[in-house]
C-alpha cells in the first residue's frame, strides 16, 4: 500500500512539475521576445534624446526608425510637458495609464497599454525630461494569456490521462478476468505483466489467481466427489434390484409382493434422485457448447415429445408465436430446462388440462412462456420453487413423486446463458414459468 502511494504521489508531482515548467517556460519564451531590456532602452533613449537636441526632428525620425527595425518595434518619445517628438500613441491604446508623474500636471498624457509596452524616463542636457514608450509589433507577441492559459490546460489533460491509464488500466483488466472467471471460465488469470507489479495493483493480482486456483480445486474436488458417491451408492442399488427380482420369483404372498413393489418404486426414485443431483453438479462447472439454434423447429420438437408423453391423460399442449427465428446457446441444456418446467406443467394442469408455450421478443430479448391451468402457487412461494429440493405444500399433498430439483436446474441453466427464469401466477388461474435470453 506504501509503495502504491509513492507511486501515485511521484506521478501527480511530476504532472505538476511538467504543467508548470510549460507555463513558466512558454512565458519567459514570450518575455525573451517580447522585452527588451531597461539598459538597452535607456542608451536608445540616451542616443534619441541627443540626437533630437543636437540635430532636430529629422534626425531624430531617421534615428528612431533604425532603432524600431533592429528592435522589431515603434518607439514613441514625449517631452515633459505631453508633446510627441515623433508621432502620437494610435487610439487603440487601453486608457487605463498616462505618462509618468514626472510630467506637467494638466498636460496632455499619452494613454499606454502597460502589458504590451515600456517606459523608460530619459533626462536632456538642460535636466529636460522626456519619456520613451517602446511597443513590440503585433507579430510578436504571437502567444497571448488564452494561449498561456490553453497549454496549459492541454499539459493537464495529457497527464491526468497518464495518470488515469496507469491506474485504471490494470483495474479494468482485473475487471474483465474478474467477470469472465464469475461466468464460469475458470480458467481465467491474471497475465504475467500485471503479475510482476510490486504494489498493491501486483498483490490483488497475484491474489486473484491463488483464490482461482483454491476455486477451480474447490469445485474439481466437489465434483469428483459427487461422481464418486453417485457411482458407489448405484452399485448397492443394482444389487437391491437384482435381490427383489429374485425374491419376486419366488412368488411370495400378495402382502410380500406389495412391500417388494414399494420397495422396488423407492429404488427407482433413489436412483432419479442421484442422476439429478449429479446433473446439479454437473451445471456448475460444465463448459457450454452454444451455436445459434434455430429456435420454432426446436421448440415444435420439444412440444411434440412432451404431448406424446401426456396424450393418455388428455392434456392439451399449444403453441403461440414465430419470434425470434435464432438462439445462440448450448441445444442440449436449454431443451433440459424447457422440458423441465413443460413437463412440470403438464403435471400440475391435471388430466384433461391445457398448457400453452409462448415464443416472443421483448427488449431485445427472446422470452418462452409456459402456462398451465393448474392451481398455481401460493405468491410467497413464487421465488421458492426455484430454490433445491424445494416443493410447495400442495406439490407435496398431490404426492408428485418429484424432488424439488427440476426448475433448480432449469435456473441454473438460464443463469449460464446470461438469461433468467421467473414464475407468476396468471389471473385466470395457473402458473406462468417466463424464460428471458438474451439476442
Amino acid at each position: 500500500m506504501k509503495n502504491t502511494f509513492l507511486r501515485v504521489f511521484l506521478v501527480v508531482l511530476f504532472s505538476n512539475i511538467v504543467v508548470v515548467a510549460i507555463g513558466l517556460g512558454v512565458v519567459d519564451f514570450i518575455e525573451d521576445r517580447n522585452q527588451v531590456s531597461a539598459d538597452v532602452l535607456g542608451d536608445i533613449g540616451v542616443t534619441l534624446v541627443s540626437v533630437y537636441e543636437e540635430e532636430g526632428a529629422d534626425a531624430l525620425t531617421d534615428q528612431a526608425q533604425r532603432f524600431e527595425k533592429r528592435l522589431d518595434g515603434s518607439i514613441y518619445i514625449y517631452q515633459e510637458n505631453g508633446k510627441p517628438l515623433l508621432r502620437p500613441l494610435p487610439k487603440n491604446f487601453n486608457n487605463n495609464s498616462g505618462l509618468d508623474s514626472s510630467l506637467e500636471d494638466g498636460a496632455p498624457s499619452p494613454s499606454a497599454d502597460f502589458r504590451r509596452s515600456q517606459f523608460i524616463q530619459v533626462v536632456g542636457s538642460k535636466n529636460t525630461q522626456y519619456l520613451l514608450v517602446f511597443r513590440p509589433n503585433p507579430t510578436a507577441d504571437f502567444v497571448g494569456p488564452w494561449g498561456i492559459a490553453f497549454l496549459s490546460l492541454l499539459g493537464l489533460l495529457v497527464s491526468s490521462g497518464i495518470l488515469a491509464y496507469w491506474l485504471l488500466g490494470p483495474l479494468l483488466k482485473l475487471q474483465k478476468i474478474t467477470r469472465q472467471f464469475g461466468q464460469g471460465e475458470m480458467s481465467a488469470r491474471v497475465d504475467g505483466r500485471l503479475v510482476r507489479r510490486q504494489d498493491a495493483i501486483g498483490n490483488l493480482a497475484r491474489e486473484f489467481n491463488e483464490m482461482a486456483e483454491r476455486l477451480g480445486t474447490l469445485l474439481d474436488s466437489k465434483e469428483r466427489l459427487l461422481r464418486d458417491v453417485s457411482h458407489e451408492l448405484r452399485t448397492p442399488l443394482a444389487r437391491i434390484e437384482v435381490a427383489l427380482t429374485i425374491a419376486e420369483d419366488k412368488q411370495g404372498q400378495p402382502a410380500q409382493q406389495n412391500y417388494l413393489d414399494r420397495i422396488r418404486n423407492e429404488l427407482h426414485e433413489l436412483d432419479e434422485l442421484i442422476g439429478e443431483v449429479l446433473t446439479l453438479s454437473r451445471l456448475e462447472a460444465a463448459s457450454l457448447e452454444k451455436k445459434q439454434i434455430e429456435l420454432q423447429p426446436w421448440l415444435d420438437e420439444i412440444v411434440s415429445d412432451v404431448q406424446f408423453e401426456s396424450q393418455l391423460r388428455g392434456i392439451s399442449i399449444s403453441r403461440v408465436g414465430a419470434t425470434p427465428k435464432h438462439l445462440n446457446g448450448d441445444a442440449v441444456q436449454l431443451r433440459h430446462a424447457v422440458e423441465n418446467v413443460l413437463r412440470n406443467a403438464c403435471f400440475y394442469a391435471g388430466d384433461g388440462g391445457v398448457v400453452e408455450v409462448e415464443s416472443s421478443v421483448v427488449d431485445n430479448r427472446a422470452v418462452i412462456s409456459i402456462k398451465d391451468n393448474g392451481p398455481g402457487v401460493p405468491d410467497e412461494m413464487l421465488d421458492k420453487i426455484f430454490h433445491a429440493f424445494f416443493r410447495s405444500s400442495s406439490a407435496r399433498e398431490a404426492n408428485s413423486g418429484g424432488f424439488g430439483v427440476g426448475l433448480t436446474i432449469a435456473m441454473r441453466i438460464a443463469h449460464t446463458h446470461n438469461g433468467e427464469i421467473q414464475a407468476l401466477n396468471r389471473p385466470e388461474g395457473g402458473l406462468e414459468v417466463r424464460f428471458c435470453f438474451p439476442l
